[in-house]
């Protein structure tokens, strides 16, 4: 038995279940490396290069902005990749929780350093801890060139920092291959994934 306009009913359900797979299945663009000066002028040699991730659990309220890993170098003048690194940062913007560490050997004084537990998984590799400083916004931290080199090995970051609070952060970075230009800027340019 055949009912008249159902047909058609079946069709649109069908036309519309595919419009919605399809918007499902839209990749987001590739990750890339965004170079740029700082406001600086000081520094009007310097590069900055920054890569945009994104929350996989996200701060609690709503985040002032993306998670970005920041890196600033200094390019050589006079001879191509001997630059200098700067400074590595992962911006997380909202406040951190800062613990304090004390020194393995103190000298004329007590002095404890502030430090950010920062947990970062590269691809499918095992869980790292580490203590990374945080920056004078309190939320950022700061990593050193050979983080930047474990970092930019990688294909994928998978980190989580904790906030003020106590909640747990959890962000991504996809890692694009290492432009030229950071290479060089930043003396990194040996690196193979």
């Amino acid at each position: 038995m055949r009912i008249p306009g159902l047909a058609p009913i079946f069709v649109l359900l069908g036309l519309v279940g595919s419009a919605s797979a399809a918007r499902a299945q839209q990749v987001e663009p590739p990750a890339t490396w965004q170079e740029s000066v700082p406001n600086d002028p000081a520094s009007e040699t310097n590069r900055q290069f920054t890569l945009t991730g994104k929350f996989l659990v996200p701060p609690e309220g709503k985040p002032a902005t993306t998670p970005t890993l920041i890196v600033k170098c200094s390019p050589s003048r006079r001879s191509a990749g001997k630059g200098k690194f700067q400074t590595g940062a992962v911006v997380v913007g909202v406040p951190l929780e800062i613990h304090f560490v004390e020194p393995s050997e103190i000298r004329g004084g007590i002095s404890y350093y502030p430090e950010v537990s920062v947990t970062y998984r590269l691809d499918e590799g095992k869980p790292v801890n580490e203590d990374w400083p945080p920056r004078l916004d309190k939320s950022s931290v700061e990593f050193q060139k050979s983080d930047l080199r474990k970092l930019l090995r990688a294909k994928s970051i998978l980190m989580t920092i904790t906030e003020k609070d106590g909640h747990q952060i959890s962000m991504q970075f996809d890692v694009p291959p290492t432009p030229a230009r950071l290479g060089e800027a930043c003396d990194v340019s040996d690196l193979k994934r």
